[in-house]
């Protein structure tokens, strides 16, 4: 199950996210906005698309390869992720949706006190009606 605050489970559900979470434990590469690279393990992903590498190797333009245990990336950094042409997209996201469905919510059990006394007053009423002879008013 997705856990996350409501925005953060709002852009799991409503982007592809859902597909980028599904790409955990996988080595994956990630293009960043400046024109670098990072190769490594996904880690983590968030609702904000904010992913932490494990064994990662980073590339800057100049081509110079920098080495990393764990790296974290911001979601907004981030230009484009590689999906691996192994993967199929479609059923991909459709096992991450029904893993992770939002159980539906239980129903309140207590009422309040005005509701509690209306339906004690109804079952009341309908009580009488029914001792009622269906002749007499």
């Amino acid at each position: 199950m997705f856990i996350g605050v409501a925005k953060e489970k709002f852009h799991y559900h409503n982007t592809l996210l859902c597909l980028v979470r599904s790409l955990q434990k996988v080595n994956i590469t990630i293009d960043l906005r400046n024109d670098s690279y990072v190769c490594g393990e996904l880690e983590l992903v968030d609702g904000f698309m904010n992913l932490s590498l494990l064994k990662a190797v980073y590339c800057d333009p100049q081509g110079n390869e920098y080495y990393f245990e764990n790296i974290f990336l911001q979601g907004r950094n981030i230009r484009y992720i590689h999906i691996p042409e192994s993967m199929n997209i479609i059923s991909t996201i459709k096992q991450e949706l029904r893993c992770n469905k939002p159980k539906p919510k239980e129903k309140a059990t207590m009422k309040s006190r005005k509701v509690q006394k209306a339906r004690r007053q109804h079952m009341q009423t309908v009580a009488e009606l029914q001792m009622k002879p269906s002749g007499s008013k």
